[in-house]
């Protein structure tokens, strides 16, 4: 039994290393499709941009449900959050990483899964229809879920206006607010992949 146990934790420890490489090249593709597909190009003029202040409005009238979790960082807190981390990054790549959050000014995560069936439609439908006609980054499907992006490239491509990532399967939505440099990313992804 001893030595089940200990197969079990060293098959756990080795799944949980594919997960973390498999996570890490799903970012790392999902960033290279966000800088190709908006690289230089500016957002165009038939699209909505996703208005922050209405995600927010529409978040506060869910957050006190039953199983309605939200975590939102005002820019204080991302301050403090931005110092901590830079006397604390050692390598290059950990600089990088902090570099991407210096134009972000909210950062927002929900997620509802443990709410009513109810609630998470009703929160579904009202998502879907406040990202009717906004602008989507990208899209990837993959083991029956969807990964919906959406932002505002600007005009003259270098940079990615509020960030909204919803995996409604997953009943979880993330709002960088702010603007993301399209360089900044590029050089993490390099880096990355060094």
């Amino acid at each position: 039994n001893v030595h089940s146990s200990a197969s079990i934790k060293v098959s756990a420890q080795k799944n949980g290393l594919k997960t973390k490489k498999n996570m890490r090249k799903i970012i790392t593709i999902l960033l290279i499709g966000i800088l190709a597909v908006g690289s230089g190009m500016p957002a165009e003029a038939t699209q909505k941009k996703v208005n922050s202040a209405a995600v927010t409005a529409l978040v506060n009238e869910y957050h006190m449900e039953e199983g309605f979790t939200t975590v939102s960082v005002g820019s204080f807190g991302l301050g403090m959050i931005k110092a901590l981390a830079r006397m604390s990054a050692q390598t290059e790549e950990e600089r990088q990483a902090i570099a991407l959050m210096d134009k972000l000014n909210k950062v927002l995560v929900i997620e509802y899964n443990d709410a009513s069936q109810e609630v998470r439609e009703s929160f579904g439908r009202k998502v879907n229809t406040l990202f009717d006609g906004a602008e989507k980054i990208i899209e990837i499907k993959e083991d029956g879920s969807t990964v919906n992006i959406y932002g505002t490239f600007a005009d003259d491509g270098d940079s990615i206006d509020d960030l909204i990532m919803f995996i409604p399967e997953d009943c979880t939505m993330i709002c960088l607010f702010g603007s993301i440099s399209s360089q900044k990313v590029a050089d993490l992804i390099e880096m990355a992949n060094e």
